[in-house]
C-alpha cells in the first residue's frame, strides 16, 4: 500500500540524529477518503500506546498530494522474515527464543488492550491482527508489535459490521472466523496460534484453500503439540493448549495472565536466559543484510545545510499525540554544528563535516549491530569531547586530576506514575533486568 523509506531527524533539542520510517502511501489509495479516515483512526490509535513492545508512531502528514506516515525506525527484521531466512539457512529459533519473543510481544498487546484515552476512557482495543508479520525483531534482541490497522477499538470512525471477516485467516480465533464480536481473549488465541506455529515449525490449521481454512479454524482442533514435535516440554505444550482454547472462557482471560505463563516456563527452562542470545541470532541470521547496509549508508550522502522547507504538510493525529509530543521536537536539519574550527573554513568543507558527522554515527551503529556482545547492544550517539583543563599558572605543575564521577541518584517515580499492574523486578526472572511497562487498567497506560 505504501513506499518505505529510511530517514532520519534531528531533535530539536540537543540535535541528535533520530532514524525513522517513512512510509507513502500510493496514489489510488490517498484518493479514497474512506481508507484514509481508517488510517487516520490506526495512528490515533497507536499514538496513544507508549510501551516498549509496540512501534511508536509519530506523524501522518498530509503534504501537496501526498499522505506520509513517519514512525519509529526499528533497526531489524520481522518475525516471518526471520523465520524463513533461518529456515534457509537451516537453523531455527531456538525454543527459549520463541518464549521470550512472544511473552515480549504479549506485554505490548496488553498494554493495547488496557489502554485509555487522554479522558482516562477504556479504548478496548483488538488487535485482530496478531501473526508473525506483525512483529518485529530488532538486530539487538528488542521485540516490537507493530500494524494496528485493522485494531478493533471505541473511538474508531468506521465500525466493522457483525459477519465481516478481517484479520490473517491462519492465525483467527474461532470467533473471528464466525464474524463475531470480539474480545482480548481473540488476541490470546492468535498469539497462541503463533506460538504453536514457532514451537512445532508446523501452521495449526491447514487446507487447500481459504475457504476450508476458515472452517478449519472455527473447529480450532488442531493436533496437539506435543504429537508434532515430541521435544516440547509438556509444560509448554498446556499452555499453548489453554491459549488456543475453542471456548474463551477456558483461555488465559488476558494477555498478561498468558505471559506470566510463558516467564514461569522460561523460568525452568533455560534460568540464565538473556536478550542478547536472540541478538546473536538475529546478527548471524541477517549478517549479509547488516553488512550491505552498512555499505549503503556509507555511500549515502545528504546535504544538510539545505534550507528545510517552509511547508512541513499537516499532521492529522497532532490532536491526538498532544503538544509535547516526539514529533513536535522534531528537526529536518540539524540543530548543532560541528567545532568551531571545523565550521571556520569555506562552507562546503563545513558541510561535509556535518555530512561526515551523521554517516560516522551510522557506521557506528551498524558495526555495533554485527559484533555479539554479552549484553545489550543499544545505538551510538555521537558525543562532543570535554575541551582540556586550563592551563595552570607557570606551565610546569600539573592540573589537579578531575574529581571522581559521581553517579545521579535515581529518578524518583513521579506522582501518579506508580503501575500497579506491571510485573515486579523478581530476581528469580530470567529477564528481569529489562524495563517493563503494562499499564494498570485503573490508571490507563503509563504515558
Amino acid at each position: 500500500m505504501a513506499e518505505l523509506f529510511r530517514a532520519f531527524t534531528f531533535d530539536d533539542v540537543d540535535g541528535h540524529q533520530l532514524n525513522v520510517a517513512i512510509k507513502r502511501l500510493l496514489p489510488h489509495f490517498r484518493e479514497d477518503k474512506s481508507f484514509v479516515d481508517m488510517l487516520t483512526d490506526e495512528f490515533k490509535l497507536v499514538s496513544y500506546l507508549k510501551h516498549p513492545n509496540i512501534a511508536e508512531v509519530y506523524e501522518l502528514v498530509e503534504l501537496d498530494d501526498a499522505l506520509i506516515i513517519s514512525m519509529e525506525y526499528v533497526d531489524g527484521k520481522d518475525l516471518r522474515s526471520t523465520v524463513e531466512k533461518a529456515k534457509e539457512q537451516g537453523l531455527a529459533l531456538a525454543l527459549d527464543d520463541v518464549v521470550y519473543v512472544v511473552a515480549r510481544s504479549l506485554e505490548g498487546l496488553h498494554h493495547a488492550h488496557v489502554a485509555r484515552d487522554p479522558k482516562n476512557e477504556p479504548l478496548r482495543i483488538v488487535h485482530r491482527d496478531f501473526s508473525p508479520s506483525n512483529v518485529l525483531l530488532g538486530y539487538d534482541g528488542t521485540v516490537k508489535l507493530c500494524d494496528f490497522g485493522i485494531a478493533k477499538a471505541t473511538h474508531n470512525r468506521i465500525q466493522t459490521k457483525t459477519g465481516i471477516i478481517k484479520g490473517k485467516v491462519k492465525y483467527m480465533s474461532p470467533e473471528q472466523a464466525f464474524g463475531r464480536k470480539l474480545d482480548w481473549r481473540s488476541d490470546v488465541f492468535s498469539a497462541g496460534s503463533v506460538l504453536y506455529e514457532l514451537s512445532t515449525h508446523q501452521a495449526p490449521f491447514s487446507a487447500p484453500n481459504e475457504i476450508d481454512l476458515i472452517f478449519a479454524v472455527r473447529e480450532a482442533n488442531p493436533t496437539p503439540a506435543r504429537e508434532v514435535s515430541p521435544a516440547i516440554p509438556e509444560q509448554l505444550a498446556k499452555i499453548i493448549e489453554k491459549a488456543m482454547a475453542r471456548s474463551r472462557s477456558a483461555r488465559f482471560q488476558s494477555a498478561l495472565e498468558f505471559r506470566n505463563a510463558l516467564l514461569t516456563f522460561l523460568r525452568r527452562y533455560n534460568p540464565s536466559y538473556r536478550r542478547n542470545k536472540l541478538a546473536q541470532f538475529m546478527k548471524r541470521v541477517w549478517r549479509d543484510e547488516i553488512e550491505r547496509e552498512l555499505r549503503a549508508m556509507e555511500d549515502y550522502v545528504v546535504d544538510v545545510s539545505a534550507v528545510a522547507p517552509a511547508d512541513l504538510g499537516k499532521n492529522l493525529i497532532a490532536s491526538a499525540l498532544g503538544p509535547d509530543a516526539p514529533f513536535s521536537r522534531f528537526s529536518p536539519s540539524p540543530t548543532r554544528s560541528t567545532s568551531a574550527k571545523e565550521g571556520a573554513g569555506d562552507g562546503d568543507d563545513a558541510v561535509h563535516h556535518a555530512k561526515t558527522e551523521i554517516l560516522d554515527a551510522r557506521a557506528q551503529q551498524l558495526a555495533a549491530a554485527m559484533r555479539p556482545r554479552p549484553s545489550t547492544t543499544k545505538g551510538a550517539r555521537p558525543v562532543t569531547a570535554p575541551p582540556p583543563p586550563p592551563k595552570p599558572p607557570g606551565g610546569s605543575q600539573r592540573p589537579p586530576p578531575p574529581p571522581p564521577r559521581v553517579p545521579p541518584p535515581p529518578r524518583a517515580a513521579r506522582p501518579g506514575t506508580a503501575n500497579r499492574g506491571a510485573p515486579s523486578a523478581d530476581p528469580n526472572d530470567p529477564i528481569h533486568n529489562e524495563k517493563t511497562v503494562v499499564a494498570d487498567p485503573r490508571r490507563g497506560p503509563t504515558r
